[in-house]
């Protein structure tokens, strides 16, 4: 007869399965048996399962998953079209609405992962998105932005012939041109 699992809270757990570049575990280790927590696998079934899992300290995976989110989910700067801009601001309440040097912001109130979301901004009549820490100042969001339009400026737009063709307008046709 097996003894039974003692009952114990999350943090009470100091190792687990782990695939290296995931955003989360395979599951806790369960220091009674060394089974997993919530599925009862031993070594052999989580291998079987996921073939490139490691048994790592809790800690350790926490660090390496924290590594892993933030590659997959933070986001430069990204200009986006006035649609975009206007859908995000439409569709949650925003979280720190505000105008800070020139550059209103505001960011989506559902994470991507842990703290970071993703932010919209709008310098003059240009659009810009990207994802980051919910907690970043508003200043830090409009120095971003402004480099970014620094480094991007919007060509000038050339004239059209009245056709939406670009470049220098047809000449007007004479009379007895056949036009």
């Amino acid at each position: 007869m097996t003894t039974p699992r003692r009952p114990l809270p999350h943090h009470a757990f100091t190792e687990c399965w782990y695939v290296s570049g995931e955003t989360h575990i395979v599951d806790l280790i369960h220091p009674d048996d060394g089974l997993t927590l919530y599925f009862k696998l031993d070594a052999e079934a989580v291998r079987g399962r996921y073939p490139n899992a490691r048994r790592v300290d809790c800690d350790e995976a926490f660090a390496a998953i924290e590594i892993a989110a933030r590659a997959t989910y933070l986001q430069d700067v990204t200009e986006i079209d006035e649609a975009r801009f206007m859908d995000a601001l439409g569709v949650l309440p925003p979280v720190g609405w505000t105008t800070r040097g020139g550059v209103e912001s505001f960011r989506i109130s559902e994470r991507l992962w842990g703290n970071i979301t993703t932010i919209f901004a709008r310098l003059d009549q240009r659009f810009f998105m990207l994802a980051d820490d919910i907690r970043l100042p508003a200043d830090e969001i409009a120095r971003r932005v402004r480099e970014f339009a620094a480094a991007h400026p919007v060509a000038p737009e050339r004239p059209t012939d009245g056709a939406g063709r670009t470049g220098a307008p047809l000449p007007s046709p004479k009379p007895g041109d056949g036009a």
